[in-house]
């Protein structure tokens, strides 16, 4: 098995190459290995773990500040797909400085959310800074449907990732009576068993504000080149994260 901190450096090169490069094909690549690599890397994890309970690999949170502004909404559809595909739930907070995210899941996956997301919240903002605003569209609004647009490619793009690699890991075993998709159901059960007990009283987060549709298709075409490597709530309480703006 490789060692944990060579995937580590390995998955961070990729991302560094996917943020600095001005060549969109190059930037896919390499995000697209960087998230081949940490699927294969959770699946590898929770094999362990189903084989080990003592595991260090145990369900903990981690908080991350969103802050304010007019694409607050947009970001959390980033993160909160990112954190999705990796088994990952979320809450919000909203306090007097903006949004905080308090992700909960399984430590090893915390840590790929977290670096992929702020990858990828980079590379989308920098491909909405490339796109012109159209005559006749507020700058504001069609930016906040450029991102929502790449968030959700990213989604749909990473759950992809994710069952490839669960196929793949499931081909290569030599010990059938151990089952990939039952270990990662086993996994995401436990996970939401802990949410329940944690989060029993959450309110619905709002509705998006308004966005330009074709905003959200230029954001969809920037999520596919991208490199892969919440109703109304009370304000100061726990909400599920929507899609709030």
């Amino acid at each position: 098995m490789a060692d944990t901190n060579d995937i580590a450096r390995k998955i961070r090169a990729l991302l560094d190459k996917a943020e600095n490069t001005n060549y969109p094909a190059e930037a896919e690549a390499a995000t697209r290995k960087a998230a081949e690599l940490m699927a294969a890397h959770r699946i590898t994890e929770a094999m362990v773990s189903a084989a080990a309970p003592r595991s260090a690999d145990t369900i903990t949170t981690r908080t991350i500040m969103l802050s304010r502004g007019p694409y607050v909404g947009a970001r959390m559809d980033l993160l909160g797909g990112v954190a999705r595909a990796f088994g990952v739930r979320l809450v919000y907070t909203s306090t007097w400085e903006g949004r905080e995210v308090e992700l909960l899941g399984y430590h090893s996956d915390l840590a790929s959310v977290e670096l992929l997301y702020t990858s990828l919240l980079l590379q989308a903002s920098v491909a909405a800074s490339q796109h012109h605003v159209p005559r006749g569209h507020a700058a504001v609004t069609w930016r906040r449907g450029f991102l929502l647009g790449f968030a959700e490619t990213v989604a749909r793009r990473l759950r992809e990732v994710m069952a490839q690699a669960a196929q793949a890991a499931q081909a290569a075993r030599v010990d059938e009576s151990s089952s990939v998709a039952l270990v990662l159901a086993d996994r995401s059960a436990r996970v939401n068993a802990e949410y329940q007990r944690r989060y029993q009283n959450l309110t619905r987060g709002r509705g998006h504000a308004p966005v330009s549709h074709d905003s959200v298709l230029q954001g969809a075409a920037a999520g596919y080149r991208a490199d892969l490597g919440r109703g109304a709530h009370v304000e100061g309480r726990r909400g599920e994260v929507g899609r709030s703006a």
